[in-house]
């Protein structure tokens, strides 16, 4: 097995949220809003950074030149059942990762202590619904456990627009269709996917960015 898949496994036994790598530091996982370190991996260093950046983009070459034009990355992992979202970017010229462990389950939309009106409003027949607010808020939580609740009780077409894709989401009473956005993705911008949305006849329409 490999370092990062040995990583990965020590995250989801501690409960971890997110997993940072950093050169010349352990590896940090968030837990509980605390960053504690894996004490039994060596610090990292540019050889294995490196080597978990090939594990990643696995030589995927419009992904490693996206990363090298662009100096960061946004793209996701599945390590067995588990996805991952995966932010690499640069400190000091060397890679830095970020990797937010994905529930495999949604919560369902009566745990999310929202009020009863957004349930409601997701039965009308137009409108926008914003979902916002800072970083481990919950934004993408909410949002999918909405995109659930509709695909589980009401008969509509639902179609995504995501930068990575987080959630899979499968058709239940509702058909959802999930398109993820970027250079060999399934649509190049959330531009071109917003303009092809109108000729797919969909119901409802859901643009999900990280900031």
């Amino acid at each position: 097995m490999v370092l990062i898949e040995n990583i990965i496994d020590e995250a989801i036994s501690r409960g971890a949220s997110d997993i940072h790598l950093l050169n010349g530091l352990k590896p940090i996982l968030r837990i509980a809003r605390d960053l504690v370190e894996i004490s039994e991996i060596d610090p990292m260093d540019e050889g294995t950074l490196y080597e978990i950046y090939d594990y990643i983009v696995r030589g995927n070459v419009v992904k490693d030149e996206i990363y090298k034009k662009e100096r960061k990355l946004d793209t996701s992992l599945v390590w067995k059942d588990t996805r991952l979202r995966v932010n690499v970017s640069y400190s000091m010229d060397f890679p830095v990762f970020t990797m937010r462990i994905i529930n495999n389950e949604l919560p369902p939309y009566e745990k999310l202590g929202l009020p009863e009106v957004i349930k409601t409003i997701t039965y009308q027949p137009q409108g926008v619904i914003l979902v916002t607010g800072k970083t481990n808020s919950g934004k993408s939580t909410t949002l999918n456990a909405l995109i659930d609740e509709i695909n589980t009780k009401q008969n509509k077409k639902i179609l995504t627009l995501e930068s990575p894709i987080e959630y899979k989401h499968t058709s239940k009473k509702s058909i959802i269709i999930q398109k993820e956005i970027g250079p060999g993705k399934d649509s190049l911008t959330y531009s071109d996917g917003v303009k092809n949305a109108l000729r797919e006849d969909c119901d409802i329409l859901v643009i999900r960015r990280n900031s």
